[in-house]
Formats: C-alpha cells, sequence, structure tokens
C-alpha cells in the first residue's frame, strides 16, 4: 500500500492544469457517451485553474506525475456545497486514485466548514456511486432534467 501512495500526488489546481483536467473530463464523458459542456454544464470543471473559476476547492490527481483525475466543489451556502466534474481518466481507473481525491475533497470541504456536499451523477456511472456510497453518500431526490444528470447524492460531513 506505501507504493500507492508514494506514486499518486493530490494537488491543488493552477492555471497550468487546465488543459489537461479538460482532456480528463472530455474522455471520461465520452467513455459514457456524453458531451462535454464546458460553457454550460460542466463550466465549473472547465474553469479549474483559472482566475475566473467560481469554484471553492479544486483538486487534481497525479499519478507517477502525470495529471489523471479532477474535482471542482462551489459553495452552495456557508453549510452546503456541490461537487462538480469528478473524473479519473480511464486508463488510471482501479487504483484507487478517485477514492484518494474524494477523501483529499471531503477533507478541504471541512477545513472550508462545509457541512454538507451534494453531487449529481448518471445512473450508469457504477463504479463512481459504489465509491461514493462506499464513503457514506447517502442518494437523494433525484435532480431536475436541466441537471444534465439522473441521480444526486449528499454526504453530511
Amino acid at each position: 500500500m506505501d507504493v500507492i501512495f508514494k506514486m499518486l500526488n493530490i494537488k491543488k489546481a493552477t492555471p497550468d492544469d487546465n488543459q489537461r483536467a479538460r482532456e480528463i473530463v472530455t474522455q471520461s464523458l465520452q467513455d459514457f457517451g456524453l458531451t462535454v459542456e464546458f460553457d454550460g454544464l460542466d463550466s465549473a470543471i472547465g474553469s479549474i485553474g483559472t482566475e475566473h473559476s467560481a469554484n471553492t476547492i479544486e483538486l487534481l490527481a497525479a499519478w507517477d506525475g502525470k495529471l489523471c483525475a479532477c474535482l471542482a466543489i462551489q459553495t452552495i451556502d456557508t453549510r452546503a456545497a456541490k461537487l462538480f466534474g469528478f473524473h479519473v481518466a480511464h486508463e488510471y481507473r482501479g487504483k484507487g486514485i478517485g477514492k484518494s481525491l474524494l477523501k483529499a475533497a471531503m477533507q478541504e470541504a471541512k477545513k472550508f466548514g462545509f457541512t454538507r456536499l451534494q453531487l449529481d451523477t448518471w445512473d450508469n456511472m457504477y463504479a463512481a456511486i459504489a465509491l461514493y456510497t462506499s464513503l457514506g453518500w447517502q442518494r437523494d431526490a433525484d435532480p431536475s432534467p436541466e441537471s444534465g444528470a439522473n441521480r444526486s447524492y449528499f454526504l453530511d460531513l
């Protein structure tokens, strides 16, 4: 297990990371037959690392020095925030990277004083849903059709 953590680095996003994060998200969504909308539904992750980003938390994971996963969290109110754009490049899946990145994001959210995280996803993203539920996320009411997803989850921190 120590070897995995020596190869994995979780870091805050910088402007230099934006293009790679966009590539990861684009590839990941294509794997599920979805089209990325960086000017719309995927704007939170599309702006990762940029000066005009509305994200409160932006994290990336690098495996052996190569950026391979990303996520963003935006403030809803003083106690709640929403997770966006949580993606792991397909060639890096199954290594525990997503779990490590999500746990780091949950810890960061606690540092910001958030007591609840929310997210929307698709019901066919089986591995992601299994990860969420393994970490205590609970199913919420389905989101509105304009959300770009068909399942919602929340986590009380």
